[in-house]
């Protein structure tokens, strides 16, 4: 659990989503609300070595970066602004078993749920799977034939929620479950507290997760092992995700794509275009197969061997 410093009365919410241990001896990370005062006097006490995450105004901006200080600065204190900026102020660890999995794109239509039961069909073969459909959709349930009960029947166990609970609610055979079947979508707080739960009870949780910039995705991705972005090369699609591609974590995947890459980024694999092998799947309750399938095929023995 990261260990954070909290100077500011703002950061309530993000605490318990994040589900952050408030401390005051040797933080891992101080939170600093640089409107308040107060709270600027009390981060001012702890050592300069321990990095910051300020919520900081237009002009505290210009201020900090003419001084030159290494402060992570968000625009609000809500969980989905502050948790990314968490995350990249730890200093790096070495990465253990992935446990937890965040696939999103830039927008629906991507693949992105096709992909998910592709990757949880062929890893259950070696592992046991719980997929966390964030998207109130129901379509990770109707691809994988299973039949979860709604997000609303967990909405008020928030606070104690349990491996236990989701044992209720989910769908499963053999070593897959499902958890999320057509209802509105999760709130932040349930689908956080969810996916803490989930790891539990699963060697892999993989979430089938709402587009890129939606709240639930960005809270979720800061404490994901691992996010896939899977984007076609579509212009709206390639400037939607402009900027979050960073770092070890993410596989970018071009999905459907004719180039070899998708403008600066290059994709970690590609996806091609199989309409045969999606309406064959869609026929009845089979993998995906052809040329699509052996794609998966290859994701899913690189997502086997960070799972291991």
């Amino acid at each position: 659990m990261t260990r954070v410093a909290v100077r500011g009365a703002v950061f309530d919410e993000a605490i318990e989503v994040l589900g952050l241990e408030r401390v005051d001896d040797r933080p891992d990370v101080v939170l600093v609300d640089l409107g308040d005062a107060t709270a600027v006097a009390g981060a001012a006490e702890i050592s300069p070595d321990v990095p910051r995450v300020a919520i900081a105004r237009p002009e505290q901006e210009r201020l900090l970066r003419a001084a030159g200080r290494a402060v992570a600065m968000a625009p609000s204190a809500r969980p989905a602004a502050i948790g990314p900026l968490i995350a990249a102020a730890l200093p790096r660890r070495q990465r253990g078993a992935t446990r937890l999995v965040v696939v999103t794109g830039p927008r629906g239509g991507t693949g992105r749920t096709l992909l998910v039961t592709g990757l949880s069909e062929r890893l259950s073969a070696r592992a046991s799977v719980l997929v966390l459909d964030a998207t109130g959709s129901g379509s990770a349930a109707w691809w994988l034939r299973l039949a979860p009960g709604p997000w609303s029947d967990l909405e008020g166990l928030i606070e104690e929620l349990t491996a236990e609970h989701l044992g209720v609610v989910a769908a499963e055979r053999e070593r897959l479950r499902v958890i999320g079947g057509v209802s509105p979508m999760p709130s932040v707080a349930l689908l956080v507290a969810t996916a803490r739960a989930a790891v539990g009870i699963a060697d892999v949780v993989i979430v089938d997760a709402p587009p890129l910039f939606d709240e639930r995705t960005r809270t979720l991705m800061a404490s994901a092992d691992r996010v896939i972005v899977v984007t076609t090369d579509e212009p709206a699609a390639l400037a939607a995700i402009d900027g979050p591609i960073d770092g070890e974590r993410i596989w970018l995947i071009a999905s459907r794509c004719r180039a070899a890459r998708l403008g600066a980024p290059a994709p970690f694999r590609a996806l091609p275009d199989d309409p045969a092998a999606v309406r064959g799947a869609a026929r009845g309750p089979s993998v995906v197969g052809g040329a699509l399938g052996r794609a998966y095929d290859e994701l899913a023995e690189l997502l086997a061997i960070d799972i291991a």
